[in-house]
């Protein structure tokens, strides 16, 4: 979807979550739901082909993009992921310019790596056209995430590729390579402020994971445009902890 990667390049607030469900319904349901995106967790849950291809025919089909983060970075998940219909690609473990012009490879035509086959829903089953190449490539979005301490050191380098649509901080991650335990430790909040740095000077969006709207307006003032607040499962998890809260309060002896 063209225009979600553009306005995620222009610095429009985009508002997503994490799919961690292997079923197409929880798309629908989201594309409802009122977010911008969502993205199906492949490396930390399990997805097989033929559910991702239903997920992703679920959000074309409610107009919600769908991005999959894929379990390693390699040009066939890439690629599939793309021939379904998803809108992009958020890849793990980003911690050099050459990770990630390996990502780009697997995503883009015009870079001359990615197979090419018209005949998917992508490609309208071959009914495309002739423009399909380009128009794939400017449609489909990629996103490295920054969570490792070696890339800290390269987010000039990283940041300046052009084709790269956003620079997804994983704190969690980054927190474990740096040696602490926390997502507040200095270390952490300094590499964010480094990355959305970085972000700023090559005009490249900056994306986070929360857990807490009310961590919005800080991030907000470092540039950081793109949220992903928590996951389908936890969404679920605590929103039933709260009805169970509210529904022991009424009924409190």
């Amino acid at each position: 979807m063209q225009a979600f990667r553009q306005a995620t390049r222009d610095g429009a607030v985009q508002l997503g979550t994490f799919i961690k469900t292997a079923t197409h319904q929880i798309v629908e349901v989201l594309g409802v739901s009122g977010f911008n995106f969502a993205i199906v967790d492949c490396e930390h849950a399990p997805f097989d082909p033929s559910t991702l291809d239903a997920m992703a025919l679920a959000g074309q089909a409610t107009a919600l993009p769908c991005l999959v983060r894929i379990p390693e970075v390699a040009g066939a998940p890439i690629g599939q992921a793309l021939d379904m219909g998803f809108s992009g690609i958020v890849a793990p473990h980003v911690k050099s310019p050459e990770i990630a012009a390996a990502v780009l490879d697997g995503a883009k035509y015009a870079r001359g790596a990615r197979g090419f086959s018209p005949s998917t829903r992508a490609g309208r089953y071959g009914a495309y056209g002739g423009t399909y190449r380009a128009d794939a490539d400017r449609a489909s979005s990629v996103w490295c995430q920054i969570e490792d301490k070696s890339a800290l050191a390269q987010l000039d380098a990283i940041a300046s590729i052009e084709d790269i649509d956003c620079l997804f901080l994983g704190r969690a991650d980054l927190a474990q390579s740096l040696g602490v335990e926390r997502q507040d430790d200095p270390k952490v909040v300094d590499a964010v402020a480094a990355t959305a740095t970085a972000g700023r000077r090559h005009g490249r969006t900056i994306g986070i994971f929360i857990n807490d709207m009310s961590e919005v307006p800080a991030l907000r003032a470092l540039g950081i445009s793109v949220f992903v607040y928590g996951s389908d499962q936890s969404l679920i998890r605590v929103q039933g902890q709260r009805i169970r809260n509210e529904l022991s309060t009424i009924c409190r002896p």
